[in-house]
């Protein structure tokens, strides 16, 4: 029908009333009718943090339909749309997929999930809104009519988000009618509410039974619109693969990180959206209110949030907070301190065996002035030379027993935790009620235990981190999360190849200010802090460069996969696989920017080496590593994917030598030998196929 034909028509039979069907009249959807309650159940796992895969929501709708269908003797599309939310809310309940006191937020979220994911696939059929305009110039009231499972109100917000509202004078939805064009039966309440002979009504729509044989069966007249092209497309709509279309929108970001004008392993943008979407859905699975991240990493973490969030969230008044601590495991040790008798400096001791006087007294927060007047006091005659074995040295000794550094000790102890609590008051979370939920890059959890232990272990504080790599103790109050990666509860193929090269997800995420040496009431944002030139540089002339490259391929991986429905093992089989291939096939490019990275790269505790460190010797005697590379390579890929750049410092022609395609091809293939082919034939898999 067109402008023309629908004068005729109205001119001959005195029509006063247009009734119009909605999908694939008025709009259409760029995924198949089902794909979009798909949709619906990926948005509802994210909001609620559900446990459980896309499809087994939906075939719980699906199934909740059904049964509803059965047992009220309604059409499936005249089931009332608060019956089907509250059928669905029991079944999981039942299924203690989530809790009864959820109830009333589930029922609000149901709905706007159902807006979100109609809202995501719609677009208007521009021809038909010009011809539904043209009627209304002629004087007639326009009426939606459709077989929909959603009521009128949802109805009226997906017109406003066309920006069509104004051109209906009102909606007859079957779900809220109980009351069907497919049946028939929603055209007697249309007569019956218009008061108006069939005669003059005239009822448009794609369907031939729904929207033209049973409007005339009633007295109406009916048009059929010609959308057999868009049938068709709905019927190959359905044809699809979650895995392939997930690989399509991760290889497409792949590439784009991998051109020439690309900075180098941007790709790790991958790996941080898979992070962020984790966090987000954990952080409504448990209902967290706030959420702190850890500097440095965490600046821009939470930037990836708040953008992820922004694009996500049902409901404004439901967002999550997100604030910015300023800590590092210097600062975390002052303020955690034990009184000087008590206090053994386990951490140091353990990692740091060769230490001087000097950088041990700078592991405090002192000022310069003291630092020179217990130096001074000591009589040291090299305290910037290394001792061997420093916490059992004299130097140490005299150190602990001289009058000045106790009282400094005492007082920078007392004081940083002082400062330390004013500064979390600042952010106004009641902690108390909330507990303390730290995110942060990895690896062990030094600055969440020390948070703990600052509260005197009386509140909750929980860890979200890219990475587990280290054993704690595992205690209630201090529950930590690894999402990428983790060896709890224990170590499996992919947590072997994503922890390698921790130290550039360290690199890639660096703040733009310097590291947190200690707290002060006095000091801007209460901390003190040091900013060395080396990581300026590195941060201004690199990184800054890198960090907005990445922000925008995130923005577009966020569209991208906007409308694509994934499961765990999805994901976590494509960023293996994507750091496996990051970590092998490194170019000169990449080799170039490692040695950039490496200049840069300043530990903030002990004695403050400048350098990404890389012992060879952790990988044992070359025989041993061959065996068990063989035998396990996940177990050793953190030792190969270094050994290129390792090369490349010292040997260049030897690193160009390594056969890295083959090491991929091995790794595929041994991968395919233990899962598919030995796995299901040894009870004991736990050594060698875990």
């Amino acid at each position: 029908m067109n402008p023309a034909s629908l004068h005729t028509l109205l001119n001959e039979h005195n029509i006063k009333v247009l009734l119009t069907d909605f999908f694939d009249t008025i709009v259409h959807r760029i995924v198949h009718p089902n794909y979009t309650q798909r949709l619906w159940a990926k948005i509802l796992i994210r909001e609620f943090g559900l446990k459980g895969s896309i499809d087994s929501l939906y075939f719980t709708r699906r199934e909740s339909s059904l049964h509803l269908k059965k047992r009220l003797g309604l059409h499936e599309v005249e089931i009332p749309y608060e019956a089907l939310k509250l059928e669905v809310f029991n079944r999981l309940v039942n299924n203690l997929i989530i809790e009864p006191d959820q109830k009333d937020q589930f029922l609000k979220f149901f709905e706007l999930a159902d807006l979100k994911s109609e809202q995501a696939v719609q677009f208007l059929n521009t021809e038909v809104v010009q011809l539904l305009q043209e009627a209304r110039s002629e004087g007639l009231k326009i009426y939606i009519v459709s077989d929909f499972y959603g009521p009128k109100p949802l109805f009226k917000k997906l017109l406003k988000h066309h920006g069509i509202q104004d051109l209906f004078d009102g909606v007859y939805s079957s779900s809220s009618s109980q009351a069907s064009k497919f049946q028939g039966t929603i055209y007697d309440q249309i007569l019956n509410d218009l008061n108006i002979s069939p005669g003059q009504i005239v009822m448009i729509g794609d369907n031939k039974r729904c929207d033209f044989q049973k409007a005339k069966d009633k007295g109406l007249h009916a048009s059929l619109l010609p959308h057999q092209k868009f049938l068709l497309k709905n019927k190959l709509k359905s044809v699809g693969n979650d895995k392939r279309d997930y690989d399509k929108v991760i290889d497409k970001t792949y590439k784009a990180c991998r051109r020439k004008e690309a900075p180098p392993y941007s790709e790790y943008i991958i790996l941080f959206q898979v992070f962020i979407e984790r966090l987000y859905i954990i952080s409504r699975r448990f209902n967290i209110k706030n959420l702190f991240f850890a500097s440095r990493e965490g600046l821009y973490l939470k930037k990836l949030f708040d953008l992820y969030q922004e694009q996500s969230f049902l409901a404004p008044d439901d967002r999550i907070g997100t604030h910015y601590l300023r800590m590092s495991r210097q600062a975390a040790f002052q303020i955690t301190y034990e009184p000087l008798h008590k206090e053994e400096f386990s951490y140091m001791r353990k990692r740091f065996r060769a230490l001087s006087i000097e950088k041990f007294i700078q592991n405090f927060a002192f000022d310069k002035e003291i630092e020179a007047n217990i130096l001074f006091e000591l009589k040291a005659t090299k305290p910037k030379e290394a001792v061997d074995g420093f916490f059992d040295s004299d130097d140490f000794s005299q150190l602990m027993n001289l009058p000045l550094f106790q009282q400094a000790y005492e007082q920078n102890r007392k004081n940083q935790k002082k400062a330390f609590l004013a500064y979390l008051s600042s952010f106004d979370v009641d902690v108390d009620s909330e507990g303390i939920n730290i995110v942060d890059v990895g690896w062990g959890g030094t600055m969440q235990e020390a948070i703990f232990k600052v509260f005197e272990e009386k509140i909750p504080v929980t860890g979200y981190y890219l990475g587990l790599r280290e054993n704690y103790n595992i205690q209630e109050m201090t529950k930590r999360y690894g999402l990428l990666f983790s060896i709890h509860p224990y170590e499996v193929y992919s947590d072997h190849i994503l922890t390698a090269n921790t130290q550039l997800y360290e690199q890639l995420l660096s703040a733009n200010h310097g590291s947190i040496l200690g707290y002060d009431e006095t000091a801007e944002n209460f901390t003190l802090e040091n900013y060395k030139q080396e990581e300026k540089e590195l941060f201004e002339n690199h990184l800054m460069a890198h960090q907005e490259f990445m922000l925008n391929r995130f923005k577009i991986l966020l569209k991208d996969l906007d409308l694509i429905c994934y499961d765990y093992s999805i994901v976590q089989n494509k960023i293996t696989d994507l750091a496996l291939r990051t970590g092998l096939f490194q170019n000169k490019k990449k080799l170039n920017f490692i040695s950039i990275l490496n200049r840069g790269f300043i530990q903030n505790v002990g004695a403050n080496k400048v350098g990404m460190v890389y012992n060879p010797a952790k990988a044992g005697d070359l025989k041993t590593l061959i065996k068990e590379f063989l035998i396990q390579p996940e177990a050793k890929f953190r030792y190969i994917a270094k050994l290129k750049s390792l090369l490349y410092g010292k040997k260049r022609i030897y690193a160009y030598l390594l056969p890295m395609r083959l090491v991929y091809w091995y790794f595929l293939f041994n991968r395919f030998v233990r899962e598919k082919i030995l796995k299901r034939r040894f009870f004991l898999k736990y050594n060698y196929f875990r």
